[in-house]
C-alpha cells in the first residue's frame, strides 16, 4: 500500500508453430506487460504475416463507422473479423452519400448568403436590374448613413451639379439607394464618396429582386429537402448497420493488436523469444495458464539489467482512488519509492481543513461536493476533485470548532442572531453561555496561528525528509544521509531561532541549536556539494509558505466578519431584511466557495510541491499489461 506492487521480469520461450495461439492466449490473460527483447544475433521482431491485412480492413472499416452516426452497440461476437469486413460493401455508397451532403451544404450556404443579399434591396421591386445596364445607361447601388435627410442631400448636391440622373431610394433598417445615370462620370464618384456612399455590387443573376428572392428560396427549399433525404438514407444505413460495424472494428483492433505485438519479440529460425513483467502473485497464474502449450511454450524467471525500469502499478484502497489520481497524474513514483497516495489522503485534507477551518463552510462543502460527484460522474478529473473535496469538508467542520467559526460567527454569537429570529429560546433550554471557550480565533491570535502553521510547515516537511532517507536508504546511502542532514538542518535551525531570536528556549539549547545547524550543512555539503548549500534559502522559503495557511485563512474571517457587519438581517430591519437576507446568502457563499478553491489549490501545492519534492523523484513508467480493453 506504501509501495508500489511488486514486479517480476519473465521470459517466454516458444515455438513458432504455437505462436499465435499463445499470444491470443496472452491477449485474454491480461497479466503481462510485453517489452521489446534485446538479444545479440537474434532475428528483431516483425509483425505477424496476417498484420497488413487486418490493417487495411481496420482503417476501411473505422472510415465506414466514422460515416454512420452513432447507435447503441448489441453485444454480437465476431468469429472472422477480416472476412465479415470484406463482406460489408458500403464504401461507395457511403463515399457518393457524404460527397453528396459536402456539396449540399456547401451549395444551401451560398443560397443562403445570396438569400440575405437580394433581400437588402428586394423592395426595388418594380426594377429588372438584369436590363438596367445599357449602352447608354449605367447606375449604382449603395447605402448612405444619415437617414433621409442625407439622402435628401445627395439628391439636392447631384441634382445641382448634373441633371442627368435619376435619384431613387428605399429605406430598410438604412438606406439603400440605387443611383441611374445615362453615363458614367468621375465626378458622380467623387461626390458619392465625399458623401460616404458605399457602394452594393448586384450579382449578375439578379432580374427583378422580388422575382430572384424567390428562385433563391425555392431552390433553398429543394436543396433543404435534399439534405434531409441524404441524412434519413444515412440513418437507416447506421441503424442497419452501425452495431455489426462496431463489433467488426473492435475485433480488427485486438487482430491488429496482436499481430502487432510480435514486433517486440525476438526470433530465432524455429522460436520466438519474449520479454516482459507481470505482478509477482500472477507469476504462478501464469506458469498454470502456459502449462496447456506442453512444454511448447516455458516461462521462466529474468533479471533486470541495471538500466532497465521495472514497471510501477499502485495499490490502494478503493477510498483512496482520487488521491491516486494526483499521485499518478502529478508524478508517479519510481518502482523502488514510497508511494504518497496515503498519506496525502490525511494530509491534503487537514491542510484543506486548516485553511477553512468553518463549521457551515465545511458543511457547505459537503454539498458542493455531493452535487459535482453527481453532476461529473463520467469526467475523469472533475469526479476525483469533487471527492477530495467531499473527504476534506469534515476536517474543515472539525477545525471550525477549533476556531469556533460558524460563517464568520463564533457558536454562542450565532445562536443569539438565531434567537432574535424566533429560531431557539435560549433560556428555556438552559444556555447563557457559550459551550465552551478554549477556542483559537483566528481574526484576534494571526502571530499565534502563524506560528502554529509554521510549526506544521516543519512537521510536514520534517516527515518529508524522513520518507526521503527511507526511500534512498537501499538504493544510496549518501543520498540518503543527506536527507537526514536536511533534518538537522531544520531542527537546528529552528532550535537557534527560537532560543536567540524569540527567547523561547535556554542560550545553551541555541547552542546545541547552532552545533546541529553547522554539523547538519557541512554533512549536507558533502553530500550534496554547492548545490544542497545554495537551497537551504529555498527550504526557509518552503517553511515560510505555510504560513499562507494563515493568512488565506484569516482573509476569509474577516470577510465573513465584514458580510455579518453589514448584510445581516435582524427583524429591527423591517422590510429591509427581506433584501437583504439573499444578499447575506449569496455573499457568504461566494466567499465560502473562494475560501474552498484557494484551499484546495494551496493545500494541493503544499503537498505536492513542497512535501513531495523532499522524498519523490518520480518518473515511474505506469504497467501496462497486453490485454483485451473492452
Amino acid at each position: 500500500m506504501l509501495k508500489p506492487v511488486k514486479m517480476q521480469k519473465v521470459r517466454i520461450v516458444a515455438l513458432k508453430s504455437v505462436l499465435e495461439e499463445l499470444i491470443k492466449n496472452l491477449h485474454e490473460f491480461g497479466l503481462m506487460e510485453i517489452r521489446i527483447a534485446h538479444y545479440e544475433g537474434l532475428e528483431s521482431g516483425r509483425p505477424l504475416d496476417y498484420f497488413n491485412t487486418v490493417s487495411e480492413q481496420l482503417v476501411r472499416i473505422r472510415a465506414i463507422k466514422n460515416s454512420l452516426s452513432a447507435q447503441k452497440e448489441e453485444n454480437l461476437t465476431i468469429e472472422n473479423p477480416v472476412e465479415e469486413a470484406k463482406k460489408i460493401k458500403l464504401d461507395e455508397e457511403l463515399k457518393a452519400l457524404g460527397e453528396d451532403q459536402v456539396k449540399t451544404e456547401s451549395d444551401l450556404n451560398r443560397l443562403r448568403e445570396e438569400q440575405k443579399l437580394i433581400q437588402r434591396f428586394v423592395g426595388f421591386s418594380d426594377i429588372d436590374f438584369s436590363r438596367l445596364e445599357t449602352n447608354t445607361i449605367t447606375f449604382t447601388l449603395g447605402t448612405i448613413a444619415g437617414g433621409s435627410e442625407k439622402v435628401n442631400s445627395v439628391k439636392e448636391r447631384l441634382d445641382k451639379t448634373l441633371k442627368i440622373y435619376n435619384f431613387r431610394s428605399l429605406v430598410v433598417g438604412s438606406d439603400i439607394v440605387i443611383l441611374i445615370m445615362h453615363q458614367k462620370s468621375d465626378i458622380v464618384d467623387d461626390i458619392l464618396s465625399e458623401l460616404g456612399f458605399n457602394r452594393i455590387l448586384v450579382p449578375s443573376y439578379v432580374s427583378v429582386p422580388s422575382k430572384s428572392l424567390a428562385i433563391v428560396s425555392n431552390e433553398i427549399h429543394t436543396k433543404e429537402n435534399r439534405l434531409e433525404r441524404i441524412k434519413h438514407e444515412l440513418n437507416s444505413l447506421s441503424k442497419k448497420h452501425y452495431s455489426k460495424i462496431a463489433a467488426i472494428e473492435h475485433a480488427l483492433s485486438i487482430e491488429s493488436d496482436r499481430a502487432e505485438i510480435a514486433s517486440r519479440f525476438n526470433f530465432t529460425a524455429a522460436a520466438a523469444i519474449i520479454e516482459g513483467w507481470v505482478k509477482s502473485d500472477d507469476y504462478q497464474k501464469l506458469e498454470h495458464e502456459l502449462a496447456k502449450f506442453n512444454n511448447k511454450a516455458i516461462v521462466e524467471k529474468a533479471h533486470a539489467t541495471h538500466d532497465e525500469s521495472h514497471p510501477v502499478l499502485l495499490s490502494n484502497p478503493k477510498t483512496a482512488s482520487p488521491i491516486q489520481f494526483i499521485t499518478e497524474d502529478f508524478s508517479l513514483p519510481g518502482y523502488s519509492e514510497i508511494d504518497p497516495t496515503m498519506i496525502y489522503l490525511f494530509t491534503i485534507p487537514l491542510l484543506y481543513g486548516m485553511i477553512v477551518g468553518d463549521v457551515l463552510y465545511g458543511i457547505l462543502s459537503i454539498f458542493i461536493a455531493k452535487f459535482m460527484m453527481k453532476k461529473f460522474a463520467s469526467s475523469y478529473i472533475l469526479s476525483n476533485v469533487s471527492k477530495i473535496w467531499f473527504y476534506s469538508a469534515f476536517p474543515s467542520i472539525l477545525f471550525g470548532i477549533v476556531f469556533d467559526e460558524w460563517a464568520g460567527f463564533s457558536h454562542f454569537h450565532l445562536l443569539e442572531k438565531l434567537e432574535k429570529w424566533g429560531v431557539i429560546d435560549l433560556a428555556s433550554f438552559g444556555i447563557n453561555a457559550p459551550f465552551y471557550d478554549f477556542h483559537l480565533s483566528r481574526a484576534h491570535n494571526l502571530p499565534t496561528i502563524i506560528g502554529l502553521t509554521v510549526v506544521v510547515g516543519l512537521l510536514h516537511l520534517a516527515f518529508g525528509f524522513i520518507l526521503g532517507a527511507i526511500n534512498e536508504w537501499h538504493h544510496s546511502k549518501k543520498h540518503a544521509l543527506a536527507k537526514i542532514a536536511w533534518l538537522g538542518v531544520e531542527l537546528g535551525g529552528v532550535l537557534t531561532v527560537t532560543a536567540y531570536l524569540f527567547n523561547m528556549f535556554d542560550p545553551t539549547i541555541g547552542l546545541a541549536g547552532v552545533i546541529i545547524l553547522v554539523v547538519s550543512v557541512i554533512v549536507l555539503g558533502l553530500t550534496e556539494g554547492i548545490v544542497g548549500i545554495l537551497e537551504l534559502p529555498g527550504f526557509a522559503g518552503n517553511v515560510l509558505s505555510y504560513s499562507r495557511i494563515a493568512a488565506i485563512g484569516v482573509v476569509g474571517v474577516i470577510l465573513a466578519e465584514i458580510i455579518n457587519e453589514f448584510l445581516l438581517p435582524l427583524p429591527e430591519h423591517g422590510i429591509l431584511a427581506f433584501i437583504l437576507f439573499p444578499l447575506f446568502i449569496i455573499m457568504h457563499a461566494v466567499n465560502a466557495f473562494i475560501a474552498m478553491f484557494e484551499s484546495l489549490i494551496q493545500g494541493g501545492r503544499l503537498n505536492i510541491i513542497e512535501f513531495q519534492s523532499k522524498f519523490l523523484k518520480g518518473g515511474g513508467k505506469p504497467f501496462e499489461p497486453f490485454a483485451v480493453h473492452v
